[in-house]
């Protein structure tokens, strides 16, 4: 998956792209199969929230031997028009990446009951509806590892964190990793900015500078693109600073200062729905669980930390996979320490 991440950086961005997936050596037969399209809030070269989705909209069109389309940099005011157009040329399924869209998503989808529409959540929803699949991302829980991390590596005491919007999700990252300095007993103090876009790097960069000015030695990112900018301000920080990051590897970006990135896989959740819908199952949910080897992992070898700190953040991977460690889930409000 890495190097076809790689390679996605490479391609030309283009606004709409339509795509027939070859039926040979498909799972499924060509006309047992249905139609996929998508739509995603940024560019699919981003290495990152993007890139993943449009991996997962591939692999599915592979995997079940069906055409899959998608649209990229979809504005949130633009996304009920994306929404119907799909709906209108026949795709049955008709994935939203991005709870930036879920709004669009359940004004436009009771419109077409005969149409699945997937939509990613971060609680369960009190009412479900009949021709929507809901994907729990479930943030907060690899945050923890992240949050346990960075107590164990920081020397100065300060750690940052760089958020896009402040999102409920957000605020359940921010609770966990304080969870987790909790449960350290540790007195390093968490500071935080919400720089207004996830894909700034200008503005990245200037929080991740404030941050470092503020004493700052380890950086928690919540951002995507904005992470170019994050980047330089770790190199030129004039000390060092080390760096974690969200959804894919970003070690090649930054070998010097990364550690870890907490993983996301949306290829194996994707294909499960669109097996549940083949198979007559048009609304459900689905948690992206936490572990290795599922949707939702912290990537290993933690890298630029000694062995201790790998060997501890390892044992504490696994405490939360099993459930020894239960990571409160708390997405209302950030909680003071």
């Amino acid at each position: 998956m890495e190097r076809l991440i790689k390679a996605i950086t490479a391609l030309v961005a283009v606004g709409f792209i339509a795509v027939t997936a070859v039926s040979a050596g498909g799972e499924q037969e060509a006309e047992d199969s249905v139609r996929m399209a998508a739509i995603f809030p940024g560019s699919i070269q981003d290495a990152d929230y993007n890139t993943l989705g449009y991996i997962a909209v591939q692999e599915a069109g592979n995997a079940f031997a069906m055409d899959v389309a998608y649209s990229e940099k979809v504005a949130v005011p633009d996304a009920e028009r994306a929404l119907r157009e799909y709906a209108e040329s026949g795709f049955d399924i008709i994935w939203v990446h991005g709870a930036q869209f879920n709004g669009a998503a359940t004004t436009v989808g009771p419109e077409y009951p005969d149409i699945t529409f997937v939509i990613e959540v971060d609680i369960v929803p009190a009412e479900k509806l009949p021709n929507f699949w809901y994907l729990d991302r479930n943030y907060y829980t690899g945050f923890y590892v992240l949050g346990a991390l960075s107590a164990l590596k920081t020397e100065t005491g300060v750690i940052g964190y760089v958020g896009g919007l402040e999102l409920p999700f957000l605020r359940g990252e921010i609770n966990a990793i304080n969870q987790a300095l909790d449960d350290l007993g540790s007195d390093a103090t968490l500071e935080y900015v919400f720089v207004g876009d996830f894909n700034d790097a200008v503005k990245a960069r200037q929080a991740a500078e404030g941050l470092i000015a503020q004493g700052a030695d380890v950086i928690v990112s919540a951002v995507n693109a904005g992470n170019f900018g994050l980047y330089t301000a770790v190199k030129e920080a004039g000390r060092p600073v080390y760096i974690t990051t969200t959804y894919t590897d970003k070690y090649d970006q930054a070998s010097e200062s990364f550690m870890t990135s907490d993983i996301f896989d949306f290829t194996t959740p994707i294909q499960d729905v669109v097996a549940a819908v083949m198979a007559g199952e048009p609304g459900g949910y689905r948690l992206l669980e936490y572990g290795q080897g599922k949707p939702r992992y912290t990537q290993f070898p933690i890298r630029n930390v000694s062995d201790d700190i790998a060997s501890r953040v390892r044992e504490i991977a696994e405490q939360v996979e099993r459930g020894e460690i239960v990571v409160e889930k708390n997405l209302a409000e950030i909680l003071p320490r």
